[in-house]
């Protein structure tokens, strides 16, 4: 029974407290913040294009590039098709020449914002 007496002194005394630091920290204007200057910047290295009609050109050296907007309002890009683009269909790598046949189609390509490179088309 000592023991059980123990620990409810001891939760009478931190409740109040906890209570008034509570109070204290909601009540203050400038609240700590946890992200400091040098981490509030986001460097976008890779965007996408969502097409609901894809508009691709692409050779036989696997070269060309895709049109088309990031969103509504936005002005229409060109991005580079290189040998290096994957291409998957229903998240399985298929061959980069099979993303001709997805001309007029849905399509999200996947851009490095830098270098306009593709780096992936999906469908």
């Amino acid at each position: 029974m000592g023991e059980d007496m123990k620990n409810r002194f001891q939760m009478i005394l931190v409740l109040p407290v906890l209570m008034l630091v509570m109070q204290t920290v909601m009540a203050d204007d400038n609240p700590p913040r946890l992200a400091t200057a040098h981490h509030s910047q986001v460097i976008e290295k890779h965007n996408a294009i969502e097409a609901d009609a894809l508009r691709i050109s692409l050779n036989n050296k696997l070269s060309g590039f895709v049109e088309g907007k990031v969103c509504d309002a936005c002005e229409e890009i060109q991005v580079k098709i290189t040998p290096a683009t994957k291409a998957f269909a229903n998240r399985v790598e298929v061959p980069l020449e099979r993303a001709k046949s997805r001309l007029g189609r849905y399509a999200t390509v996947i851009y490095e914002v830098e270098s306009k490179n593709v780096t992936e088309i999906r469908w």
